[in-house]
């Protein structure tokens, strides 16, 4: 069972839009370096639907050879079609990754017995665990407990990444499957809440900037330091706003570049920010210490 603070991780692109191996090789060290638990791959915040299969699977290629086995690596596999999902899965146990995780199939309104039938043929071209990603605001599709239970009971999956706010539906998850589900949880600015509803750790967007916040959020819940923790929460909360206002993806990405870590701008469709925009950001993250603090 995975545990802790899994970056979801970014995908850096050149100015060519073409994915910085480079780049990605100097993220995943400043993140590991920040004591994360693991890597999530190529999810929303990887951009991974927006890419190729070949584009993917070079980025699970060089992540797990520069992990070097150091922590462990759930690929992302989500696509439109079943037969691309299962091509990714089978090639993340090839490389040598850790477990693969997918959104149900998104666009297409199939039903949800054709999204079960699509996470029992996921499961069947790959030994690694499988975990659901659910995020029902992004694909429309709500993957809701029954579901959950009689795949996790008939052993086609591991876990699931819950990105949503619903913690009844949450804590339903855990009831039905025993508390034995490999449970993660997906907003950032409710990371503390999901601990103490009994998730097992969190994958996000955030964690890219600034690992060792929610390396010490999750120390301090592990320490019984509850006070630590929501100061570090609050802390988490007040950087969230601020990307609000430019723009996640964007404004993560270009705070990366304000550390030193530049990962290129996001991949169209998402705009990028303007130079204006960069520099109002910088001066809302100072206002807000933001870069004294991670590292505190």
């Amino acid at each position: 069972m995975f545990t802790g603070v899994f970056p979801a991780l970014l995908t850096p692109f050149t100015a060519d839009d073409h994915v910085d191996t480079k780049a990605l090789e100097k993220l995943i060290e400043y993140v590991l370096e920040g004591g994360v638990h693991g890597l999530y791959i190529t999810g929303s915040t990887g951009e991974g639907v927006s890419m190729t299969e070949e584009e993917r699977k070079l980025v699970a290629e060089v992540t797990v050879k520069t992990v070097a086995g150091r922590v462990p690596v759930i690929v992302h596999v989500g696509a439109t079609a079943t037969a691309a999902c299962q091509r990714l899965a089978a090639h993340a146990e090839k490389i040598g990754a850790d477990a693969v995780s997918s959104v149900p199939p998104f666009y297409y309104q199939v039903g949800p017995q054709a999204v079960e039938e699509h996470y029992r043929l996921i499961a069947s071209a790959t030994k690694l665990p499988l975990y659901i990603y659910n995020i029902p605001q992004l694909t429309g599709v709500n993957v809701g407990a029954a579901m959950i239970q009689r795949l996790f009971n008939d052993g086609v999956i591991k876990g699931l990444k819950f990105t949503s706010t619903d913690m009844l539906a949450f804590r339903e998850i855990i009831e039905v499957t025993g508390g034995k589900l490999n449970i993660f949880s997906g907003p950032d600015e409710l990371i503390l809440p999901f601990l103490v509803m009994g998730s097992h750790g969190g994958i996000g967007s955030t964690y890219n900037p600034m690992p060792r916040v929610y390396a010490r959020l999750y120390a301090a819940w592990k320490a019984g330091d509850l006070k630590k923790a929501q100061e570090l929460q609050y802390f988490i909360d007040r950087y969230v706003l601020v990307l609000f206002k430019y723009g996640v993806m964007a404004a993560v990405k270009a705070t990366m570049g304000f550390l030193g870590v530049p990962v290129g701008e996001p991949r169209r469709p998402f705009v990028p920010l303007t130079a204006e925009q960069k520099n109002s950001l910088r001066r809302d993250l100072e206002a807000m210490n933001f870069f004294e603090l991670i590292e505190a």
